[in-house]
């Protein structure tokens, strides 16, 4: 048997009749409506989708599937070219009006395929010659469907995207906000304490508890205002706001600043630190953003050493003058080969687990490689387990001068 339909140019063409159906494919129910004003080609290509496993609904004129569009969400428009109110393109208009993600198939004959392709610029999914296989109409309607889908996910992670960055920023003000908030009550409370920690020394030149009582408040005060420091340098660079100043550093004052700075975490684990260095070394930059690096690096090169462990650090000029080098080498655990990657990155260290033997928020290397950075300069890390890690620094004299780049 065979259902004859009229092609644009007069011809009769012929849409056949495949074997009998396959088995229905289970499918999640999509609606679809044929438009086509041959009730016999409307109602065949009907029965064929609906043993697939589709809803379908049959409109034999532009009027009646207005009123279906109106009334109801098509997924699947699938509709004759020549129609004899409205043609396939002009109804295609209200179809993408009514739902933009519809999944609109133009049937048409070879004499109209130029008619088809300018359907295809206007927002057409596909077209489909007449006569054709009811299968491969099957395989465009379910390629369309799967288009839409894909479609409609990218909007839905564009909306969760723009969501997540709006959230980001939110929690980067925050942390901005209050650790800028904490900065201030900080210092004031430095400010007392080594007052009234003279005034003590000078009432009473004996040992008393409540000297180590301050010192225990200091150096407390000091580890809280390194972390404030650290969350406002991550936020900072996050917003792609790094602000540097430009000073006149005296780079072996700002390591023993640094070393000092560490000095209760080198008490409790009795790690030596040795400085090595010519005197007179400088450079321009921001000496407390600096300060806040080397404190870093130095508290994980004591943290992950062992008890009576060592730390040698080291200053030297480059052959050309153009830059000065810092080493950090301790004689700790290490770091695994498989972990030495990522040390640099936020939040992480070489062991996250909750039976981690080290305290630590993780900002502490990644700070300190990004304030390198700013400054035209570079870190980079080498490491043997159960030997010890080594951190290389370079930074430039002067600003402006990158890694690697050629002298002037």
């Amino acid at each position: 048997m065979e259902t004859k339909n009229h092609d644009d140019d007069g011809r009769t063409a012929v849409l056949p009749q495949e074997l009998p159906f396959a088995e229905p494919v289970a499918v999640d129910s999509e609606p679809i409506l044929v438009i086509d004003d041959e009730k016999d080609v409307a109602e065949a290509v009907a029965e064929f989708l609906g043993t697939r496993g589709f809803e379908v609904e049959v409109a034999l004129n532009s009027r009646q599937a207005l009123g279906l569009i109106h009334d109801s969400n098509f997924s699947v428009v699938i509709s004759d070219l020549r129609l004899p109110d409205l043609s396939g393109v002009e109804l295609l208009d209200h179809v993408l009006e009514a739902d933009p993600d519809t999944v609109f198939i133009m049937m048409t004959g070879y004499a109209s395929v130029q008619s088809a392709v300018s359907a295809l610029k206007k927002g057409a999914y596909d077209y489909i010659v007449k006569p054709f296989s009811m299968f491969e109409l099957e395989k465009t309607v379910r390629l369309g469907l799967e288009r839409r889908k894909l479609a409609k996910q990218n909007v839905e992670l564009s909306h969760l995207m723009r969501k997540l960055i709006e959230l980001d920023q939110i929690k980067s003000n925050i942390i901005s906000a209050v650790s800028h908030e904490f900065r201030t009550p900080l210092t004031s409370l430095k400010g007392y304490l080594t007052m009234f920690a003279e005034h003590l020394s000078k009432a009473s030149p004996s040992k008393h508890p409540e000297a180590t009582w301050l010192r225990a408040m200091r150096e407390n005060l000091n580890r809280l205002e390194t972390l404030i420091l650290n969350l406002l340098f991550m936020t900072e660079t996050n917003s792609g706001g790094v602000c540097l100043s430009d000073e006149d550093v005296e780079l072996g004052g700002l390591v023993s600043e640094a070393i000092s700075r560490v000095e209760p975490v080198t008490r409790v684990k009795n790690v030596r630190i040795d400085f090595k260095h010519d005197k007179g070394e400088h450079l321009v930059g921001d000496s407390e953003k600096l300060l806040v690096a080397l404190v870093n690096l130095l508290e994980n090169a004591v943290k992950f050493n062992l008890d009576d462990g060592r730390v040698e650090v080291s200053i030297s000029n480059e052959d050309d003058h153009r830059g000065v080098v810092i080493e950090i080498e301790d004689t700790g655990i290490g770091i695994p080969p498989d972990k030495l990657s990522s040390v640099f990155d936020c939040f992480m260290q070489a062991d996250m687990t909750h039976t981690r033997q080290f305290s630590g928020a993780g900002l502490g290397l990644p700070v300190a490689k990004a304030i390198i950075e700013a400054h035209g300069g570079k870190i980079d890390v080498s490491s043997r387990p159960g030997i010890g890690t080594r951190f290389r620094i370079w930074l430039p004299k002067r600003s402006g001068v990158q890694y690697g780049e050629p002298g002037k």
